[in-house]
């Protein structure tokens, strides 16, 4: 499966290496540009009342396709895709049901997906495609930083949704992602794959699947990863549960 994607796309152009978009590029997707790239992640989510410590409400893992293609005028388009699940935070299973610390209330999680097209200028402003819920979308691609052989970049997006149309509520979400790959795989123009490593963090307003009554707080997802050749890489109990309940997906995540 994975050489099908690495063959049917050229490779980045090395002429293109000083450009930090194209370093992004490397780093967030495939060594060839159009190709399907493959990330998997695992960590904890946290929930935080005012005047309270931070509580592990559960743990999350999952899989996310992107796709990175560069647009006429130097800039990317990044679709993306991903399944994954909620677990329980003692044992890692996945959930079916949940009762929330919270509040007491027995909930079903919705469990994790995803499907998004987002534009990238050549500045590194980001712009999603799709804007019908959203109110405001601020992103940016940047923080490059080298030390030795290691470079990081992050990608940074603030969002706050639209009202709700039965409830009124509002949605924020601040999304922080650092990616760090070494400098000799990024400069090494020949390779069918390019290393690299992610650490993400969030701060946001409760789902509304928590049910959390209007109790204020915040939730905080805490996830660390790395880039894969293809599905036979992430854990085999994630790669079974997405293909029962979502069948198909691992081969074709339809973007």
């Amino acid at each position: 499966m994975t050489l099908g994607w690495l063959l049917a796309a050229p490779a980045f152009s090395a002429t293109r290496n000083s450009s930090p978009l194209l370093t992004y590029a490397r780093m967030r997707g495939a060594a060839r540009e159009s190709a399907l790239a493959l990330w998997w992640y695992t960590g904890n989510v946290w929930g935080k009342p005012p005047d309270a410590i931070a509580r592990l409400l559960f743990k999350v893992q999952g899989l996310t396709f992107q796709r990175l293609t560069f647009t006429p005028g130097g800039g990317i388009e990044q679709h993306v895709a991903g399944r994954g699940w909620y677990a329980d935070a003692g044992t890692g299973q996945p959930l079916e049901t949940w009762t929330n610390p919270l509040t007491g209330e027995t909930v079903k999680p919705p469990h994790i997906g995803s499907l998004a097209r987002q534009s990238i200028s050549p500045d590194g402003a980001m712009a999603v495609a799709d804007p019908a819920r959203v109110d405001t979308f601020d992103g940016t691609i940047g923080g490059y930083a080298e030390n030795g052989d290691s470079v990081w970049m992050t990608e940074n997006f603030l969002t706050r949704t639209k009202p709700d149309a039965a409830t009124g509520a509002v949605g924020t979400t601040s999304s922080l992602s650092t990616f760090t790959a070494r400098r000799a795989d990024l400069d090494n123009a020949a390779s069918d794959f390019v290393p690299c490593y992610l650490n993400y963090q969030s701060l946001g307003t409760w789902p509304a699947w928590m049910k959390m009554g209007g109790q204020a707080g915040v939730l905080s997802w805490q996830t660390y990863g790395r880039k894969v050749r293809g599905p036979e890489e992430a854990p085999l109990a994630l790669r079974a549960w997405i293909e029962n309940r979502h069948p198909g997906f691992l081969g074709d995540p339809g973007i």
